[in-house]
């Protein structure tokens, strides 16, 4: 946008730049300048202005030219720049440098549009820099838009960077002056009526947001407020991107005794630090000695997922019950329980927009999607009045406690396998797949993390353990990622559970073999008192099962079907793929027939108990050998 009222806009400048040199040191305040009357010149007038056009043998781009009937030059527009020229001293720039051949020496064969103009403007500017610190200043006519403007290009010869491009003049000078207002931001005493309105609309964003309304609108009013520094502008405005999903730095004063700090912001900062891999030092130095301990706290509870979010009132109280509901995996109860409690949600104080410490929850901030997080934000909450009566959004039962949405994944090398089992709780199961405690909550992502980032895991799988949800006391174990199946030594894990019990387990692997085909498998077993009562496997075409199949299901969804009933091929062979359709019906019927489904968005996007378990696999018998092919998928 560029200035419509030049005189306001440099009158307005110029005084704020008269109060600041009044604040500053006397030594550091610019006499000369001063005493000149500040940043602005005399105008130039329509005389001087025509006569710099013939001079140039060119009309001036308009906002360049209606700055100058305003004020002939300026000081101090910004950065290196000390003085803009004026109708005296404006002048082309001719390339002194040869910056032209050097910028078309980098163009390769399909330049982009804004690659070649960037690269032809250096013959042909407008130089307006006068007095700078290797600093160019350059409009260009050869990018002009459609009013006429010429792009203009900021060129800091000692940054090593490209040029920085302007739409126009005007456009620069509003952001100089941004810039300018900005740098003052943390000094009380600059004050006047930008600032005060700017401030005013910070406070008018703030309490909107509270009350629910619409959350673009004020964030894009604190990020206006942002671009002058005003300070409480950006604290707000990152809180808002934090709920949906955008990670900012949210400049909180790292103060250990400061409940809004320790409890929302320090474990958000401790959980992206330790996914990008940062160096602890800067973590640790920026807390001080008096906060070290507090900072190691936080690192270790973000790096071993530990960290229990917090909160007072009724709204804490939710987040403990929503814990518990989220642990197993049922995300769809734990987000309805917080989304109901989110208008008894209660800040911490005036720079407190809303629970942003729950996004560091290993359990529960996986449930804050971006859609849920502007959910939360568009909800009145803390006593604050509003719209009420609004729909919970994102529920979890879109078809996800089922078990045919696990066919439903487009890569080709899709694979999983699980065994749900009955009269066992998760912890239990856990305990007897790994021998132990279940690990903390991990992702899917943070899985694959876990079991690659090195040491020997043969003969050990992981798994995230959870509750089938629905119908009855069954739990299961999933892995996203398993050892590659062999044919004949499928074991599973059905012999680890006690007399009386039911266990089912899948296992689909997805293999193509490069310029060969596919050798695709489905194998579904069924097993009672701790010994196997039915198996189907169906490989490369071919299908076989034994033992007596489970009531309820069809033994025909186990055949060929799930190859589209594609002709078998030789043992060893390779054949067509599995049918997601026909999986998928597979699947379903299984799920129908024992009550039994797994949560699709713990599974896919939630944080659920992991646990080491032993190979599926019987070691060969005597004479045998096994070659093993271990399929490594890259995170994310």
């Amino acid at each position: 946008m560029d200035i419509d009222n030049w005189q306001w806009f440099l009158d307005r400048w110029n005084a704020q730049w008269r109060a600041v040199q009044k604040l500053a040191d006397p030594e550091e305040a610019d006499e000369e300048a001063l005493a000149a009357g500040g940043l602005c010149f005399p105008p130039a007038g329509e005389r001087r202005t025509a006569a710099l056009e013939r001079r140039l043998g060119t009309a001036l781009p308009p906002s360049y030219r209606a700055f100058l009937q305003v004020s002939d030059g300026w000081r101090h527009a910004g950065g290196s720049v000390y003085l803009l020229a004026g109708t005296g001293d404006a002048d082309w720039h001719r390339d002194p440098m040869g910056m032209k051949a050097l910028y078309e020496e980098q163009l390769d064969a399909r330049p982009t549009p804004s690659e070649v103009l960037m690269a032809g403007m250096w013959e042909r500017a407008l130089r307006l820099s006068v007095d700078s610190d290797m600093t160019d200043v350059l409009l260009d006519p050869g990018d002009t838009d459609e009013n006429g403007e010429w792009a203009l290009y900021v060129y800091k010869g000692w940054s090593g960077e490209y040029p920085e491009r302007y739409g126009s003049f005007g456009a620069f000078m509003r952001q100089g002056h941004r810039k300018f207002v900005a740098d003052q931001g943390d000094d009380p005493r600059f004050e006047d009526e930008l600032t005060r309105e700017l401030d005013a609309s910070v406070e008018r964003a703030r309490v909107a947001c509270l009350a629910g309304e619409d959350v673009d609108a004020q964030a894009a009013a604190l990020g206006e407020a942002e671009s002058f520094g005003r300070p409480r502008a950006r604290v707000l405005r990152e809180q808002i991107g934090t709920m949906l999903g955008r990670a900012g730095h949210l400049p909180v004063p790292p103060d250990t005794n400061d409940p809004l700090y320790v409890r929302e912001v320090m474990p958000v900062l401790a959980l992206e630090h330790c996914q990008r891999g940062r160096d602890d030092d800067w973590f640790l130095r920026r807390h001080g000695e008096e906060g070290r301990e507090a900072a190691e706290a936080a690192l270790a509870a973000a790096r071993g997922r530990t960290f229990r979010y917090v909160s007072p009132g009724a709204f804490g109280r939710a987040v403990d019950e929503a814990r518990e509901q989220a642990r197993w995996g049922d995300a769809d109860s734990a987000w309805r329980t917080l989304v109901t409690a989110v208008p008894g949600w209660e800040p911490y104080g005036p720079e407190h927009l809303a629970p942003i410490g729950l996004t560091a929850d290993p359990l529960l901030g996986p449930l804050v999607t971006p859609e849920r997080g502007r959910h939360i934000l568009t909800t009145p909450r803390a006593g604050h009045g509003g719209r009420t009566g609004a729909p919970v959004v994102g529920p979890e039962r879109d078809g996800g406690w089922g078990l045919g949405w696990v066919a439903q994944d487009d890569r080709p090398d899709h694979s999983y396998r699980f065994v749900a089992v009955q009269g066992v709780t998760p912890p239990a199961l856990a305990e007897r797949l790994g021998g132990g405690e279940p690990l903390a909550p991990h992702t899917e992502r943070e899985l694959w993390r876990l079991r690659h980032r090195g040491g020997d895991t043969r003969g050990r799988c992981l798994y995230r353990v959870g509750s089938c949800g629905g119908a009855g006391d069954w739990s299961f174990a999933y892995d996203h990622d398993p050892e590659t199946y062999q044919y004949g030594r499928v074991e599973g894990p059905g012999a680890l559970v006690p007399p009386g019990v039911r266990s089912v387990a899948v296992w689909c692997e997805r293999n193509a073999v490069p310029g060969r085909g596919r050798t695709d498998v489905f194998h579904f077993s069924y097993a009672e008192d701790g010994e196997t009562r039915f198996t189907a496997v169906v490989r490369a075409g071919a299908a076989e099962a034994t033992g007596t199949v489970p009531d309820g299901l069809d033994p025909a969804l186990f055949g060929t079907a799930l190859f589209d009933g594609a002709p078998p091929v030789p043992a060893g062979g390779t054949g067509p793929g599995l049918a997601r359709d026909a999986e998928t019906r597979a699947l379903d019927a299984i799920g129908a027939a024992f009550g039994i489904g797994l949560p699709r968005f713990a599974l896919r996007q939630g944080g659920l108990h992991a646990a080491w378990g032993p190979s599926w696999i019987r070691p060969p018998g005597p004479g045998q050998a096994v070659l093993t092919f271990v399929r490594r998928r890259p995170a994310g």
